[in-house]
């Protein structure tokens, strides 16, 4: 046999052998992944990237925003701990006024941009926000998503994703085919950490049914993804996600009830 062929099928059986061997199972959903990253690395990466933040934007030292963001934190911290055991948790409310956006990073680092709190109005709602950010975290979606993306390029420039994955960016100067499929994975895990999230915020004493609430308002404003660019959305439509989290409610409920009963 050609020489060639001999060393294409090694490779792919050597691919074949690191993809079985590197899965891992979702919280929750089970569902089985593809991970490549270690952990070490991913923390770094997004803990130096915290850092960079924390520099360069103001943080804010308004004593209901950081009030809210350390209870709601805490509570829901506490659930995933099995999920995130060597976790260092922080919570950083950043004063940026009129923008609507939260994240959460391998690591425990979760931050709030000031903006955020014009639209939620109880501490359930914040805590859906939450919920839904640390599940990405729990599901180790950036693993994941960086693994995918070393897959596509064949592990070039891999390291330089870091950052924009790490705070929930998206991956400028890929190839179209690569950019579509990678939006459609980042589809697949805003779906995903929905569910988890849904269940994350019951177990921790919030009103699942204010999950529903705010992404009434996100599709309100518009906020939940574009659906009229479904490809190369990298989010599924509000219509979509509240069709999903009316399903995951009838569940959720039963895990907040139960947790009323240990909470108070």
């Amino acid at each position: 046999m050609d020489l060639k062929i001999l060393m294409r099928i090694a490779a792919i059986v050597s691919l074949l052998s690191i993809l079985l061997t590197s899965c891992s199972t979702v919280p929750v959903t089970g569902r089985r992944q593809i991970n490549l990253m270690s952990d070490t690395e991913v923390v770094k990466m997004t803990k130096a990237e915290f850092e960079r933040m924390k520099r360069q934007m103001p943080i804010s030292r308004d004593p209901r925003m950081n009030e809210w963001l350390t209870d709601v934190s805490e509570h829901i911290s506490q659930q995933v701990f099995w999920d995130m055991p060597l976790a260092e948790w922080e919570f950083v409310v950043f004063d940026m006024p009129g923008q609507i956006n939260a994240f959460a990073m391998p690591g425990g680092k979760v931050g709030v941009f000031s903006g955020l709190f014009d639209m939620v109005e109880t501490q359930d709602e914040l805590a859906s926000v939450i919920a839904h950010e640390i599940a990405h975290v729990t599901a180790r979606h950036t693993h994941e998503r960086m693994s995918q993306a070393g897959i596509l390029k064949a592990g070039s420039g891999i390291a330089s994703l870091g950052t924009t994955i790490a705070t929930g960016g998206m991956i400028y100067g890929a190839a179209p085919s690569m950019s579509g499929q990678l939006a459609a994975w980042d589809r697949a895990k805003e779906s995903e950490a929905d569910r988890i999230g849904i269940m994350y915020m019951a177990n921790a004493g919030f009103d699942p049914q204010a999950a529903i609430t705010v992404m009434e308002k996100m599709a309100a404003m518009d906020l939940g993804g574009g659906s009229s660019r479904p490809y190369n959305s990298t989010h599924p439509s509000s219509e979509e996600r509240l069709d999903s989290l009316h399903s995951y409610l009838e569940e959720a409920n039963a895990a907040y009830e139960k947790a009323k009963e240990l909470r108070f």
